[in-house]
C-alpha cells in the first residue's frame, strides 16, 4: 500500500466526520498528521484507499471500527502533576479544607473527582496521589476519582498504569518509592492502593455523564480542539455534573471563560459553583 496524503476533499470529509462524532475540530494544517494516522487503520483493516475506508466507517459493518479510528486521530499527551499550581491548591488548600469542614460537620466525609478527557491516566492518578498522601486523616471517607476519555486505547493504557520517565518527571523520589514499583527497563507501575481510588470509563464529552455529582472537576488541555458550539455543549455537561459548592479546575487553553458566568471565579483557572 503506497498512499499519498489525503486530498482536500477526503480531508474535509474525515474532518467533518470527526467533528460530528466527537466535537473535535481539526485545523487545516493537520492533514499530514491525519493522513499518517488513518494509514495505520488502513493497514489494520486491509482496506486499500481512504475513500473505501470512509465508506466503511459510515456503513453498519464498520460500526466497530469507529472507536479505533477515533483512537488514532485524537492526540493523548500528558504527564503527572501537569500545571503545578493546580496540584498545590489541591494538596494544600482543597483537601485540608474538606477535612476541616467534615470535622465541623459542614460536609459529608466523601469526595468525588472527575478527570475529564483523562487520556492515559496521569491526571486522575495525580489527583489520587494527593488523596493518598492524606489517607490517614481520611480514614472512613468515601473517595473516588472518575477518569473518562473518548479513546479506548488510552483507557487501556491507564488501566495498566505503567509509566516512563517522561510521564513521571515531576514525581519526586519519595513519592516514587511510596506509590510506584520499579518495572525494568525504566518503567514504573502505580501501586494498587492508588489505582483503587480511580474508576476509568469511556465517555464522549458531548454526552451527559450520569451518576452522582462531583465535588471537583478537572477539565484541562482538551477543549483547544473544540469549536465554540462544541465547547458550550461540554460546559453544559460539566455544569450539570457539578455538585453545589463544587469546584472546576481548567487549563490555560480551554477558551471557555466567557461560558462560566454561572460560576464564581476564584483564580484564572479555578471556579466554584454556588450552593
Amino acid at each position: 500500500m503506497n498512499l499519498v496524503e489525503l486530498t482536500d476533499d477526503e480531508f474535509t470529509r474525515f474532518r467533518d466526520l470527526i467533528y460530528r462524532t466527537s466535537g473535535i475540530r481539526l485545523a487545516e494544517n493537520k492533514r499530514v498528521l491525519v493522513s499518517n494516522r488513518i494509514r495505520r487503520r488502513l493497514r489494520a483493516t486491509g482496506i486499500d484507499s481512504y475513500a473505501r475506508y470512509f465508506e466503511f466507517l459510515r456503513s453498519p459493518a464498520g460500526r466497530e471500527e469507529m472507536q479505533p479510528f477515533l483512537d488514532v486521530v485524537t492526540t493523548n499527551e500528558t504527564y503527572f502533576f501537569r500545571d503545578d499550581a493546580h496540584y498545590r491548591w489541591l494538596a494544600d488548600v482543597y483537601i485540608p479544607g474538606a477535612i476541616a469542614d467534615a470535622a465541623a460537620r459542614k460536609r459529608p466525609r466523601s469526595l468525588r473527582f472527575w478527570s475529564a478527557a483523562c487520556s492515559t491516566g496521569e491526571e486522575p492518578y495525580s489527583i489520587a496521589l494527593k488523596l493518598a498522601a492524606h489517607r490517614k486523616e481520611m480514614t472512613g471517607w468515601r473517595l473516588e476519582v472518575v477518569g473518562t476519555d473518548l479513546s479506548a486505547s488510552a483507557l487501556t493504557a491507564a488501566r495498566a498504569a505503567v509509566y516512563d520517565e517522561r510521564a513521571l518527571h515531576r514525581v519526586g523520589a519519595e513519592d516514587r518509592r511510596a506509590y510506584f514499583d520499579a518495572t525494568p527497563p525504566g518503567k514504573w507501575t502505580l501501586k494498587p492502593e492508588v489505582r483503587s481510588l480511580v474508576t476509568l470509563r469511556n465517555h464522549n464529552l458531548l454526552s451527559p455523564l450520569l451518576g452522582e455529582p462531583f465535588d471537583c472537576i478537572f477539565l484541562k488541555n482538551v477543549l483547544i480542539y473544540f469549536d465554540a458550539a462544541s465547547k458550550k455543549k461540554v460546559v453544559d455537561v460539566v455544569l450539570a455534573a457539578m455538585a453545589r459548592g463544587g469546584h472546576l479546575v481548567t487549563g490555560p487553553t480551554e477558551g471557555i471563560y466567557g461560558m462560566l458566568g454561572a460560576l464564581e471565579k476564584l483564580k484564572p483557572w479555578l471556579y466554584r459553583k454556588g450552593g
